[in-house]
């Protein structure tokens, strides 16, 4: 299930993250990136403005992109080429709280999803890795020598009772 992401409404979602704030869209593409790794869905965020690096297109993942419109025109006429290059639309999900976007969307076919709704799910889902991080760290950490002293003696009074 493709998901089409317009950035710009995303980041105006977020009471974390100022409009002007320079790291916003890293922070963005983190949170999504992290969103996108779970799903394993294919997953293009389209931002208004300059590219951050120079290129238009930046490649995150084999399955997840960023894209800047070209000089002079709005991610919004970005999304809308995009969905262009679609022709089965009943699993595309655009995320946008733009209403022009939405209707266009799913005049075609397309689910859509509110901004403020796909953030929630992006915080949830960097909750959950953030968990998984955590409980992998508790159960790979070693015991030092001492530890190991400590257990053998405990074990070896209980196999002696």
């Amino acid at each position: 299930m493709p998901y089409i992401i317009d950035g710009n409404n995303l980041i105006g979602s977020d009471p974390d993250i100022p409009l002007n704030d320079l790291e916003g869209r890293k922070r963005i593409i983190e949170s999504v990136r992290c969103f996108q790794e779970r799903k394993n869905n294919k997953v293009v965020l389209v931002f208004d403005g300059k590219p951050d690096h120079g290129a238009r297109h930046q490649h995150i993942s084999p399955r997840f992109t960023v894209i800047y419109p070209r000089l002079g025109e709005s991610a919004d006429t970005e999304i809308k080429k995009i969905l262009e290059g679609y022709t089965y639309f009943k699993d595309v999900v655009l995320v946008s709280s733009d209403r022009e976007l939405k209707t266009y969307a799913r005049d075609k076919g397309a689910r859509t999803v509110n901004a403020i709704d796909f953030l929630f799910e992006l915080k949830k889902s960097f909750r959950a890795a953030d968990k998984e991080e955590d409980k992998k760290e508790r159960i790979n950490q070693k015991l030092s020598a001492s530890e190991v002293d400590q257990w053998l003696k405990i074990f070896d009074q209980k196999d002696r009772e």
